[in-house]
């Protein structure tokens, strides 16, 4: 078969199957998150943002990107976060503009603009129905247009306004072999705008969208309940299935099934899965080893629904009882988790949970002889304590004061790699215990505390 004559066929293949599809064909659009954020907290949130700024500044958000796997198919698309916190829209080439002063559209005074494609029958009949311009109206944004028009309808619109915020880049930077510097895609785009806008500022950092988002309204902490306990069954399953010689990987596989089975999306994170000394690295995820009789197991894993996650990690042994040993380190690590949680209170700083377990665990390994000093705390246990939690595992937060309505993490740990220059009895021995803690006016909520935290609780479980 000659060359010319293959991509004859090629071409006849391809027409075939664009005419393959019937005329006139209708796919039902359905909305896919029925008891998710309501649509009006959209709104509330969009007009907050807008009136914390000048009406001479312009704000605009972005969809993430979608990524290619090796030009073949695309990686599975997660929203940006900070644009589904502000839309609730879950698709790509999407942008929504907030205009504090208003901008006139066809006669009309609009203060925000959405951006989509148009519903094409052809693309549908391959990706299914997705939201289009007239779907886009159940979210209440005043003015709806193609995303074709984006671009002309920015540079249109930034004459006379002296700030354009962005709510984030959908690809922060891309690294350049043989240098030390990234190519920074906000230099990029700042470079780009002020060709035609040379005194125009661009940021790129909103801090009243961090703190709105610090603050969980009450749809949001229905859904981090719900991804929690989703999460919960998730490490039941691991725990209960456990045994000497399975693979991190089999544990790892019974964990995410329970996920996706309790209706959960997605992972939040990567899972870890960390048997004997992989439980001494923080962020192990390789998930490969066969465990052995005495391993203990650190599972952090967290599963995501609706876009937001749990976080929650537990460390049991494989063969359902703790060694005397580990039994104590992990009695140290659970008190330490304790004192941190009592200290996740309204007006305590955010390092105030991190202070009291960093002093439980000091103490603790001092009275044990595993360290001397404070400094050498660190060689054990070398992370913070917590971190706010919510659409993103490590969500965005003010840092200050702890505030009603925040959920944060609170993880301590201990880590004994082998040749550590204490006794060897305690080499191998990696520890966190983690729970997602709601700051409240009655106190803090523990509210992953039904899946059992001490070693008892563990091993009851695991008998079962």
């Amino acid at each position: 078969m000659t060359f010319k004559y293959y991509c004859v066929l090629v071409l006849m293949f391809l027409c075939a199957i664009t005419q393959a599809q019937p005329p006139n064909i209708s796919y039902t659009y359905e909305y896919p998150y029925t008891d998710g954020i309501p649509f009006f907290r959209y709104t509330e949130r969009r007009e907050a943002l807008r009136n914390a700024h000048s009406d001479k500044s312009l704000i605009l958000s972005l969809s993430a990107d979608t990524r290619n796997r090796q030009n073949d198919v695309n990686h599975p698309y997660r929203q940006s976060s900070n644009f589904l916190y502000l839309t609730g829209i879950p698709y790509p080439q999407t942008a929504l503009i907030l205009a504090p002063g208003g901008i006139m559209h066809e006669g009309k005074l609009s203060k925000e603009f959405l951006f989509i494609n148009p519903r094409t029958t052809s693309k549908e009949a391959w990706e299914g129905a997705l939201m289009g311009i007239e779907e886009a109206r159940m979210l209440g944004i005043e003015t709806i247009l193609p995303y074709s028009s984006l671009q002309a309808f920015v540079m249109e619109h930034l004459n006379g306004k002296d700030t354009l915020y962005f709510t984030g880049l959908p690809t922060t930077n891309i690294p350049i072999p043989l240098s030390d510097k990234p190519l920074s895609i906000e230099q990029r785009v700042k470079d780009e705008v002020h060709k035609t806008f040379p005194d125009l500022y661009i940021k790129t950092s909103m801090q009243k969208l961090i703190a709105m988002r610090e603050m969980k309204d009450t749809d949001e902490i229905r859904l981090m309940k719900k991804a929690i306990d989703i999460s919960i069954e998730g490490h039941i399953s691991a725990m209960k299935q456990a045994r000497p010689g399975i693979n991190e990987y089999e544990l790892e596989a019974m964990m995410e099934y329970t996920f996706k089975k309790e209706g959960a999306e997605d992972i939040g994170y990567s899972s870890i899965m960390g048997a004997g000394y992989n439980a001494c690295i923080l962020h192990y995820n390789s998930n490969r080893k066969a465990t052995l009789n005495g391993d203990l197991v650190l599972a952090d894993c967290g599963a995501e629904y609706h876009n937001y996650t749990a976080d929650i990690t537990r460390t049991f042994p494989v063969n359902g009882r703790f060694t005397p040993d580990q039994k104590t380190l992990y009695d140290i690590v659970l008190e330490a988790a304790d004192s941190a949680i009592l200290a996740s209170t309204i007006g305590n700083s955010f390092r105030a949970p991190h202070n009291a377990a960093k002093n439980v665990l000091l103490k603790r390994l001092q009275s044990l002889g595993i360290i001397e000093t404070e400094e050498q705390l660190k060689w054990y246990f070398m992370h913070g304590t917590s971190h706010y939690l919510g659409l993103d595992v490590h969500d965005p937060g003010t840092g200050g004061t702890l505030k009603d309505g925040s959920v944060i993490t609170v993880e301590p740990g201990l880590y004994i790699p082998p040749g550590s220059p204490c006794d060897k009895r305690w080499w191998n021995i990696g520890i966190r215990i983690e729970d997602d803690i709601l700051i409240g006016q009655q106190g803090p909520v523990n509210l992953s505390e039904s899946l059992p935290r001490t070693t008892d609780g563990i091993e009851q479980l695991m008998r079962k």
